[in-house]
């Protein structure tokens, strides 16, 4: 049987959100099997929950967004692709304000803390979905493929025309060592000509050269002046696809090839691997509320 998992001990992660800038401190704590990853609001009346689930997402302008009538949290891809990578099945995730903290722009610093607090199997099965046929996702220029596979593996292209860019691809198995040493340092992007437009639209409050590559013309602005990978930016998607993928509610297997992929993007294939795969079933009726 491989079964589930949640964490051994509670643990906090804390720092700025992203786009509100607000001080968040995040609080994992171990959840029974069965329950899923559910969402809160720590500082609201009530305590407000959501489950993380596709049907939950708001909005995915410049990242996911989750929330109902009392509650939302902003920005948590990067938080849910570490839970996803290292096979965490069942958590809660207490947040005192509406976003989780962005750190330096990546996700190590939610694995890391995560990986502190011990994965422990469940006496339950896991149910993962073993899509036996191929799917194709096309929308504009974006084009996201799944194929059967026993494992997931994501190949992910970013295409700009910009000459620090141009075309840059990863192709990464996941599985947790990997997950951490190639994927979760690579740290989410910008090109600087953006970040006054985005301020204007309240977005990217918390944001600064400590935690997001900003790209120039012919240079990177970060203190360091240099990426972490050659293709970090392609990285970066692959970090960021995982954590949607994780609102499908169940692990995946699949070869996945992704070219020009967004969040709007990836929810909408989310969406339809659920019609195709998983809303025909019977078995996919639990509440999600």
């Amino acid at each position: 049987m491989n079964p589930q998992h949640t964490i051994g001990r509670e643990v906090y992660f804390q720092g700025i959100g992203l786009h509100t800038g607000n001080l968040c401190k995040t609080v994992f704590q171990p959840a029974p099997a069965g329950s899923g990853v559910r969402l809160v609001r720590s500082d609201l009346p009530g305590q407000p929950s959501i489950q993380a689930h596709y049907s939950n997402v708001l909005s995915v302008i410049r990242g996911t967004t989750v929330g109902n009538e009392d509650m939302r949290v902003h920005t948590i891809e990067h938080m849910l692709s570490a839970v996803y990578a290292l096979e965490i099945d069942n958590l809660v995730i207490q947040l005192n304000a509406n976003e989780p903290p962005v750190a330096d722009g990546s996700s190590q610093g939610f694995f890391d803390t995560l990986k502190e607090a011990g994965v422990v199997p469940q006496d339950a099965p896991r149910d993962v979905l073993q899509p036996a046929e191929r799917l194709d996702y096309r929308g504009g220029d974006t084009e996201i493929t799944l194929e059967p596979a026993d494992y997931l593996e994501l190949t992910t292209v970013v295409v700009y025309n910009h000459p620090l860019i141009q075309r840059q691809e990863a192709t990464l198995r996941i599985d947790p060592q990997t997950y951490r040493q190639e994927i979760a340092p690579a740290r989410t992007f910008c090109f600087d000509y953006e970040v006054e437009a985005l301020k204007k639209q309240g977005l990217a409050r918390g944001g600064s050269l400590d935690n997001a590559v900003v790209i120039g013309l012919d240079r990177i602005h970060n203190k360091e002046k240099k990426l972490r990978f050659p293709n970090e930016f392609a990285r970066h998607k692959a970090l960021d696809l995982l954590g949607d993928l994780f609102l499908l509610g169940r692990p995946l297997t699949g070869r996945i090839t992704a070219v020009r992929c967004g969040h709007g993007h990836n929810i909408n294939f989310v969406k339809q691997i659920a019609q195709r795969f998983l809303e025909r079933s019977s078995v996919y009726a639990a509440d999600r509320s």
